[in-house]
């Protein structure tokens, strides 16, 4: 199971200590510090407000930017990254005689999406071979068919984008050795299944704005009673829904753990004409299906089987239209640009949508040349380094565990052996040599990017698994957990500045992306990863007794949290944010113990008149530094499982480290006696 981490969050782990750096500071380890040290508030006392301390001058020099309800270091990243990725595509977008292959396919798929002038011109010739197919449709087999073509769109990774059903080629729940199809409900053109069952005024409104937009596109495509057809359409997605799981009962993986033979589709979902779709997906032959949500799959068989033919073709015209919007002419893109429901469109103007839209269908081809440009080996080498030394420091207290029993140590060993942690971007790029792209052509484009992928995905099923796959845009900032197999990635759009710097400080980047890759690390050996083996396999693999104790380990830490109140009768709810707390504070530990194995045995140097210890703690503050509004506060606090920025700053006065770094005495605020610090890992 994938799961994003927007800073929350190979091979055995090697057992030898690695040096990032030691001794002096590099030349640019000022630039660096020197933000450290600005970002400071030296008039607070550590032991009092450590996140003041850490962060008062950067809180007090920066604005929040209109219209935001918060905004922190990963934003500032993000803009950082969208800038650099825009100016890169805008300059590969100009027309230039000779250019590197790749550069040019990426280029040319950009300028294509912002040539309207073509785009307009051609009309819908690109797709009149599909739309005279769906007016075709005349039996339950050549609807099956159509139903499984579409299954191809999107991204290539299992997004549903506007097909039935979303297919993931990934290693299944229940063994490790081989990848299977897995299925996935989709269908939608509203974001979930309560957009279409909830009776909140919000929701209507939503959906009579949706109705409208179908409406509107039929209209385009001179369906002779358009608005009684979007009715029927919404009408079909609404029992779409009906037959979808919720988000709670999708997130339990013992629920989607389904293996269907084809027989069990004849056998469980009777309707579709299932040899028809299959084949029709590139999935002939297949023996075997992951089916996440099996009730939908049922639901949207009975459906194939009992609403009209003639709904279903409105719906799928329909989707068709929605699917390629960007890349048809102004008639049907505006009507989707104008529609200002989140799960429709953006409204950003067409050269950003051009640049979004390139990202979507080439994001591993931006990230190959931006990593070309901003993450040379030598930052993937130092993060490696890092990751070894964090290894071996949870090596050592896995080892060191009251709460694990003997056996179950030995199995969180095995786990962590097999752990694979990838840094910045993959070890193979992807080859485009063989996809075609041409200049001004934005549907064909589009089309052929998305068949290339899709096959890319349908390969993986004549090979082995890769625990080392890639699956998030390097360019990005970002971090995932695979949780099968046993992976996590973080992309070289997060191992930068201030996170991460491979020229910088060891101490900063140990405080900060250390802290981040241990904390993402520990949820593959928490009660998320409790759920999953050292091969990604769904078992549990900690005891009855383990999960008492580690449960009592906790319980201080939840009601450490509790008591935070930051605005008038609301108090972080501790039980709520204590999964994130629990890494969080293992995280800092782990990631502490790493860096002075770094050092070898040498204490580090005192820079800008900071000891090591000193910016460790202090890098691990000012990377939860974030302006809020107390209306986004208290939304945080009701909804979020991440505990505001300045608590998450106070995880350190649980090391003992800290109050030495800080010299933080009994009567300080944050202190805490020895007994009451809660020590999980």
């Amino acid at each position: 199971m994938k799961r994003f981490c927007s800073l929350c969050l190979t091979a055995a782990a090697l057992l030898l200590i690695v040096s990032i750096r030691t001794g002096s500071a590099a030349p640019d380890d000022s630039t660096g510090l020197a933000a450290m040290k600005t970002g400071m508030d030296s008039s607070s006392k550590p032991g009092d407000d450590f996140y003041q301390y850490a962060n008062g001058g950067w809180l007090k020099a920066t604005p929040l930017p209109p219209e935001q309800g918060a905004y922190g270091t990963t934003n500032m990243l993000r803009e950082l990254n969208k800038r650099r990725v825009e100016e890169m595509l805008a300059e590969l977008a100009r027309p230039v005689k000779t250019r590197a292959r790749l550069e040019q396919q990426v280029g040319d798929t950009c300028a294509s999406l912002t040539d309207t002038t073509t785009i307009d011109a051609r009309g819908l010739a690109a797709l009149a071979g599909d739309l005279a197919i769906v007016d075709g449709i005349h039996d339950r087999a050549s609807l099956a068919t159509f139903l499984g073509h579409v299954t191809r769109l999107g991204d290539g990774a299992g997004a549903p984008a506007e097909s039935i059903f979303g297919v993931w080629i990934h290693q299944g729940f229940s063994e490790a050795e081989r990848y299977l199809p897995h299925m996935q409900q989709g269908g939608l053109g509203l974001s979930n299944r309560d957009d279409y069952l909830d009776q909140a005024p919000a929701k209507l409104e939503l959906r009579a704005k949706y109705r409208t937009l179908i409406a509107a596109v039929l209209k385009q495509l001179a369906a002779p009673d358009a608005d009684a057809d979007a009715a029927r359409v919404l009408t079909l997605e609404t029992a779409i829904a009906r037959s979808h799981a919720t988000q709670a009962d999708t997130d339990d993986v013992f629920k989607d753990n389904n293996v269907w033979t084809l027989a069990d589709f004849d056998a469980k979902a009777a309707g579709m004409d299932w040899p028809a779709y299959f084949r029709a997906a590139g999935l002939a032959g297949q023996d075997e299906f992951v089916v996440w949500q099996p009730a939908a799959v049922i639901g949207v068989s009975t459906l194939a089987a009992s609403e009209k033919l003639s709904v279903w073709k409105a719906y799928l015209k329909f989707h068709l239209i929605k699917h390629y919007a960007p890349e048809l002419p102004a008639a049907y893109r505006n009507l989707f640009l104008t529609f200002d429901g989140e799960p429709i469109g953006d409204g950003a103007p067409t050269a950003a949508r051009a640049l979004l839209i390139t990202q979507n269908l080439l994001g591993e081809a931006i990230g190959n040349m931006y990593v070309a440009r901003y993450f040379p080996p030598e930052a993937k080498a130092a993060a490696n380094a890092m990751v070894e030394n964090i290894k071996l420091s949870l090596r050592a207290h896995i080892a060191n565990l009251t709460w694990m029993t003997p056996e179950t140590k030995t199995r969180a060993l095995a786990k962590l052996n097999a752990l694979n942690v990838g840094l910045g971007y993959p070890d193979r790029w992807t080859d485009f040599g063989e996809l075609r792209i041409v200049r001004d052509d934005a549907l064909g484009n589009a089309r052929r990017i998305e068949e290339f992928n899709y096959r890319q995905q349908i390969a993986k099923l004549r090979q082995p698994v890769d625990v080392g796959e890639w699956s998030i845009a390097p360019q990005s900032v970002s971090a995932l957990i695979n949780f099968f197999p046993n992976a996590l990635q973080f992309s070289a759009g997060l191992l930068q500045p201030p996170y991460f710097d491979y020229q910088g400080d060891s101490a900063s980047n140990y405080g900060s992306a250390g802290a981040g890759i241990s904390h993402e690390i520990l949820h593959s050996f928490d009660e998320l990863g409790n759920i999953y083996g050292a091969q990604g396999r769904l078992q549990l693999w900690w005891t009855t007794r383990d999960t008492e104790h580690f449960k009592a380990s906790i319980a201080p830490l939840a009601a450490q949290f509790n008591a935070y109140c930051p605005v008038q009768n609301l108090c972080v709810r501790g039980q709520q944010v204590l999964g994130e707390n629990i890494d969080d504070l293992g995280g800092l530990i782990v990631a502490y113990d790493a860096y002075h194995l770094s050092l070898k045995g040498t204490p580090d140097v005192i820079k800008a008149g900071l000891t090591g210890d000193q910016r460790f703690f202090l890098a691990f503050a000012q990377r939860w530094r974030k302006l809020q509004t107390e209306a986004d506060l208290r939304h945080q606090i009701l909804n979020d499982t991440h505990s505001p920025g300045p608590y998450r700053s106070d995880t350190v006065r649980n090391l003992d480290a800290w109050y030495d770094a800080f010299h933080v005495i009994p009567g300080d605020r944050l202190y805490l006696k020895p007994e009451a610090r809660v020590h999980v890992w």
